[in-house]
């Protein structure tokens, strides 16, 4: 079988299509075919060694695959999921209903679907008529982020790293839109000058003290990504005088159980199923190409999901 392996942190050319042997399964893991592989930023933050792992180690978190019985399965959360086959424990298994989505379709709302749900489920329960902001809100998270606070009555603001891709948020349902220099301005104007109630942020280092100044008094700052680069040190007394607060979520603690992750995959799909929510379709590259696939999402220039296929030539 083959499997991306990285032997050192670095850029995308540290990703080496290997041939390797399945380990030994341990207690309470079965192979899965691996079918699609999904490729997120977190892969990003482990090769770069911003979350560090052991080294060499294979890569990629999130998958579609099946297993001896033909038995259909997501995970989220089994390294060294970009490879043909992979050991993963039953726990973080979760059955796919027979009848469903298609992969493709379906690959979307797992890592990317699930962290935006629980963003405005969980993290901030966001209610109708408050005010949110979302940086890359063009990404694959972004977009459905957009959507479900549109759908719960809020109020969006979305910020992206060119005109262009503002015009994508704005086509998914964003209020206003603009690029990162128009944070302030653009806030300002938007809501009078009081402020926002809530600011979603994946980029950390680049836009954090920007888009902190936009908060209104009460405010909460959900920082659950760094794509720019992680946040320096925080003095905590920042937010004091507007009674601000800052939480850091992550998808692992959201999605722990079977009942956490059906709950909010059902969620989606009926939202996609009412029309509510779209995105764009999966692009899918052969398991061979995964560094093409990680130039491409570090270049802010892809919208929607990216997948990568082990049996794909």
């Amino acid at each position: 079988m083959h499997a991306i392996r990285i032997h050192q942190h670095g850029g995308p050319e540290q990703l080496s299509f290997e041939q390797v042997n399945l380990v030994q399964s341990e207690v309470n893991e079965i192979p899965i075919r691996v079918d699609l592989a999904g490729v997120n930023f977190i892969d990003v933050y482990h090769r770069r060694g911003q979350y560090p792992i052991p080294l060499p180690s294979g890569l990629g978190i999130e998958g579609i695959g099946t297993d001896e019985n033909g038995d259909r399965y997501f995970w989220l959360h089994a390294m060294g999921s970009y490879a043909h086959t992979i050991n993963i424990n039953r726990d973080s298994l979760t059955p796919i209903p027979a009848e469903t989505i298609s992969d493709p379709e379906l690959l979307p709302l797992l890592c990317q679907g699930m962290t935006a749900h629980y963003l405005v489920d969980s993290a901030y329960a966001v209610t109708e008529g408050e005010t949110a902001i979302v940086t890359a809100a063009a990404g694959g998270v972004g977009l459905i982020l957009i959507q479900l606070l549109k759908a719960r009555g809020a109020r969006v603001i979305a910020f992206t790293s060119s005109p262009e891709r503002t015009e994508i948020a704005i086509h998914h349902g964003a209020d206003v839109a603009g690029t990162y220099d128009e944070i302030a301005n653009l806030t300002a104007t938007f809501t009078e000058g009081r402020g926002v109630n809530v600011v979603y942020d994946s980029v950390g280092k680049d836009t954090f003290d920007r888009t902190l100044a936009t908060l209104d008094h009460g405010g909460m700052f959900v920082l659950y990504g760094g794509a720019s680069g992680a946040v320096p040190l925080f003095d905590l007394m920042r937010l004091n005088s507007r009674s601000l607060a800052i939480r850091r979520p992550t998808l692992a603690s959201y999605t722990a159980t079977v009942s956490d992750r059906i709950r909010r995959l059902n969620e989606l799909i009926s939202l996609k199923n009412q029309g509510l929510l779209h995105y764009p379709i999966t692009k899918i590259l052969p398991l061979s190409e995964a560094s093409r696939a990680h130039e491409l999402l570090e270049s802010r220039q892809h919208s929607g999901k990216i997948g990568l296929a082990p049996w794909k030539i």
